[in-house]
């Protein structure tokens, strides 16, 4: 079930008033209009003014109050089918190009498409809500005005050059150079956008949203078949009720117009012949031109707004290592190895290892940076296909399955921000023509013919010397030089495609990308996030000793001959941040030694096993040593495996944009010279 709701006011005859009033439902208003509001128009037609309007595709059953219709989003289900018909051709199921169809060939399939939940209404800024949850939030107040209505009409247009180059140049009452068209025509577009809903303001405020899935069909299949659209990996293979084949997307376009937009048919002139590129196919054939304007309007100030906190916590001094063992196991961050005997005064300190010599402690500094990012305008493209939960069902789909339209995430998708699209589809001289070979259909814009009186119609000359080039871009700010007071015109030759933030020179009518700090055009993922960024700093300090060897002589011969040498060691500590000092801890004292000289020689003191340091001194609590700055002693950052990093005076904030923020982009002044596109059946 389609829900409509609007008034149309028909315009223009008695008879188009009569027509109107036989085929509208009782929610049509009618409204004449008197000869001399007629005076300007030139040939017939009827003028629609669509009021309090808003529309939604809804599924099958009972009729639903509004109250049900705004706030239940799950019964979006009426659709339109796209149905693929015909067999698929060989060439296109031989997909590893050896010239057969055969098990190797991957499997091919043809797109089942159902269109659910068309909805079109004013726009509420909700890029995750198909129709506002009111209907005054919901209803367009006036499509337009009785000044600037829609407009279905015929008319004829004059000084229509042909394709012939030998033709003369036309006059106004040439017959040869006139074509009779049929067009439908939006609203125009206002130079100063109003403010008032009565009077048009919705008309640039339009919400347009939709819901598909689309089914990969195997065409081996009956229409009736359960195993229609569970087609195997491989050709001519088992069907796979596991394989997800299955698209669904979601697309919601908020704040955006279709203002100045208008479509003409017409029959083409002649001339055309098969030389210079040019083709007969073009003479006296169904041809058509057109400004496709969907504009979200001015971009100028668009911009991602950032707003960045900081903050900064720094633990305290935690012990990694006590000096108590003689290594370090870097991956555990644990103490091993020999023991450095700290605690037993009967066993000689073990000087060689690294880990007796130093106590290491670390502490950890953590900035937080905070960036809150939005954007300043709520005018999205949203395309997205997440749901919020997890379906089990990847192969149903409420017109064959039944059930309601799914909830999509919030979040997901690609955003596209503040979208301005004013495409010009060829001109009464330069048409958009449609044609059959009898197998395929094609659309082509004609090439522009080597004719002055053509190419100057749509050609610019940039540099403003040649005033008699007569081509202009259309864009959201200006569209052509034929508009009347108080709006834009409709005869541009060149288009225009903006996305996100622009700068505008209105003085040569030229859009480009805006660059700087804030650009934004396209996101993956909403704007509206928080991006954290934790940076760790690590600060290393030890306390370091050394082996302190001190000797003496005993044992002297005559004459002091053949004097032995003793030793006794013990650890001194590093008393100075510099490491240029050291600091004695209950040394014991040098046994007696031979000094001075002696003819009959000297006994001294010989060392004995007790030459070992006190207790005292193997304790690092009660030493002098103070805490010295890791950051330059390479020894203990490779023995703890760290490596200290410095912090900066205060944390840093998030540099640049939100990391999905792919910026803004413009195609200005677009030409399409000639295009042509052909159907090729699969």
């Amino acid at each position: 079930m389609t829900t409509l709701n609007y008034t149309v006011k028909f315009q223009k005859t008695v008879l188009a008033s009569f027509i109107g009033l036989c085929l509208s439902q009782s929610c049509f208003a009618l409204e004449v209009l008197s000869d001399a509001s007629l005076s300007d128009t030139t040939g017939e037609g009827i003028a629609l003014l669509p009021q309090d309007a808003y529309m939604v595709f809804r599924g099958y059953g009972a009729n639903e109050t509004k109250a049900t219709l705004f706030s239940d989003r799950t019964n979006d289900t009426g659709y339109i089918h796209y149905i693929p018909v015909g067999p698929l051709s060989a060439a296109s199921q031989d997909t590893n190009k050896d010239g057969k169809v055969d098990a190797s060939d991957h499997s091919v399939g043809k797109a089942d498409i159902y269109l659910y939940g068309l909805a079109l209404s004013k726009s509420d800024g909700n890029s995750n809500s198909r129709l506002a949850s009111t209907e005054a939030d919901a209803q367009i107040k006036s499509w337009g005005t009785a000044e600037n209505p829609w407009l279905l009409k015929v008319g004829t247009q004059t000084n229509v050059p042909s394709f012939d180059p030998a033709q003369a140049a036309c006059t106004a009452t040439d017959t040869a150079c006139q074509i009779s068209y049929f067009a439908l025509e939006a609203p125009l577009y206002n130079t100063t956008l109003p403010t008032d809903s009565s009077k048009g303001a919705d008309a640039y405020n339009l919400k347009l949203a939709t819901w598909a899935d689309a089914l990969v069909l195997d065409q081996s299949k009956l229409d009736s078949s359960s195993d229609l659209y569970t087609l195997g990996q491989n050709a001519g293979g088992a069907s796979d009720s596991a394989r997800a084949n299955r698209l669904r997307l979601q697309a919601i376009w908020n704040g955006f117009s279709i203002n100045g937009s208008r479509i003409q048919l017409f029959q083409t002139l002649g001339g055309a012949t098969n030389t210079g590129g040019m083709s007969a196919f073009y003479n006296n054939t169904l041809g058509a031109s057109g400004v496709i304007r969907l504009n979200s309007g001015d971009a100028q100030n668009v911009r991602a707004v950032s707003t960045n906190n900081t903050s900064r916590s720094t633990s305290a001094w935690s012990t990694i290592h006590n000096g108590s063992l003689a290594g370090f196991n870097t991956v555990t961050g644990t103490s091993t190895g020999a023991d450095c005997n700290n605690t037993t005064a009967s066993l000689a300190p073990n000087y060689s290892g690294i880990g007796c010599q130093y106590q290491v402690q670390k502490r950890t500094t953590t900035d937080t940076a905070t960036q809150v990012s939005s954007v300043n305008t709520n005018k999205i493209l949203r395309l997205s296909t997440r749901e919020t939960a997890d379906n089990p069902n990847l192969l149903y789909t409420p017109a064959i399955n039944g059930g309601g339209a799914p909830s999509f995430d919030a979040n997901e998708g690609v955003y596209i921000y503040n979208l301005n699209t004013n495409l010009v589809l060829g001109s009464s001289y330069q048409p958009l023509i449609l044609g059959s070979d009898g197998k395929n259909f094609s659309l082509e814009v004609a090439r522009i013919p080597n004719k002055p009186e053509v190419y100057k119609k749509i050609y610019t000359d940039y540099s403003g010397s040649d005033s008699s080039y007569l081509g202009s871009t259309c864009n959201v700010y200006k569209c052509g030089n034929n508009g009347i007071a108080g709006y834009q015109g409709n005869n541009a030759t060149h288009s225009s495609i903006t996305i996100g933030s622009t700068n505008y020179d209105p003085v040569n009518n030229i859009l480009t990308a805006y660059s700087g700090e804030g650009a934004v055009g396209v996101s993956f993922g909403a704007l509206n996030g928080t991006q954290t960024q934790t940076t760790n700093y690590v600060d290393l300090q030890y306390q370091q000793r050394k082996q302190n060897d001190r000797t003496w002589l005993y044992g002297c011969g005559g004459f002091w001959g053949a004097c032995s040498t003793g030793t006794i060691s013990d650890w001194v500590y590093v008393n100075n941040v510099n490491g240029s000092t050291t600091a004695t801890q209950n040394q014991k004292p040098i046994p007696g030694g031979c000094t001075g000289t002696s003819i009959g020689g000297c006994s001294g003191t010989a060392p004995s096993a007790n030459d070992l340091p006190t207790q005292t001194n193997r304790t690092w609590a009660t030493s002098l040593a103070v805490w010295i700055n890791g950051i330059s002693n390479s020894t203990v950052q490779n023995f703890v495996g760290i490596t200290p990093t410095v912090a900066p005076a205060a944390p840093n904030n998030i540099t640049g944009a939100a990391l999905n923020n792919l910026g803004s982009a413009a195609i200005d002044g677009l030409l399409i010279q000639h295009m042509k596109i052909t159907t090729k059946g699969l």
